[in-house]
């Protein structure tokens, strides 16, 4: 059996995971860039938007981060340990 360099990971399709990770990433940085606008431009009211779109984006990261990311963060005990 091959060892693998992600082990851990749930999901096992590398493109399926950069995806999801750029399009997290691309939906934060463009509700980033909605809520400054928003605070910046008095005639611009989004927040009907970008508060229900921030709670999805958290939830959404959140569980990516903990079913995807966590799990294929090396342990300090196996293959990585400092000797």
């Amino acid at each position: 059996m091959t060892e693998s360099l992600t082990p851990n990971v749930v999901v096992q399709n590398p493109t399926v995971r950069r995806v999801a990770n750029v399009a997290l990433g691309v939906a934060g940085v463009v509700l980033s860039s909605a809520v400054v606008l928003d605070g910046s431009i008095p005639e611009v009211d989004w927040s009907a938007w970008t508060n229900p779109g921030f709670a999805l984006y958290g939830f959404l990261a959140g569980i990516f981060g903990l079913a995807v990311t966590a799990p294929n963060v090396p342990s300090a005990r196996g293959r990585y340990a400092a000797e």
